[in-house]
C-alpha cells in the first residue's frame, strides 16, 4: 500500500507523457495560433546530418514566445546553406506533430 501511494505522489509530479524544454518552460501550452510563423535569430549551430538547428531567437509575439534558445527541425537540406554558425537569420517555421519545423531561410 506504501509503495502505491509513493508511486501515485511520484505520476502526479511527473506527468507520463508530458515533455518540459528549454529550461522548465512547457512548450505544449504556449499560445500555437498560427499554423505557420516566423522569427529572427541566430544560429548557434547547425547538423545536416541530423536535419537540426539551434538557433537563439527574439520573442515570437505570434505564438506568444519569449526569446530562448531551441532546437528546430529543418525541413529541406538545402536550408542548410543559409544556416551557418553566428548568422542572424529570418526563419519561417510550423509545428509538425511534436516538433517544430524550419520551412524558409532568409
Amino acid at each position: 500500500m506504501k509503495r502505491t501511494v509513493i508511486l501515485m505522489a511520484v505520476l502526479v509530479m511527473f506527468p507520463v507523457g508530458k515533455v518540459l524544454a528549454h529550461d522548465g518552460m512547457d512548450m505544449g501550452a504556449m499560445n500555437a495560433k498560427a499554423a505557420s510563423s516566423e522569427g529572427v535569430g541566430v544560429v548557434d549551430s547547425a547538423d545536416q546530418r541530423k536535419g537540426m538547428v539551434t538557433l537563439s531567437h527574439e520573442p515570437i509575439a505570434s505564438l506568444g514566445w519569449p526569446a530562448m534558445t531551441m532546437d528546430f527541425s529543418v525541413e529541406d537540406k538545402a536550408l542548410f546553406s543559409k544556416l551557418v554558425k553566428g548568422r542572424k537569420v529570418h526563419f519561417r517555421f510550423s509545428k509538425h506533430h511534436q516538433q517544430y519545423v524550419i520551412t524558409e531561410v532568409r
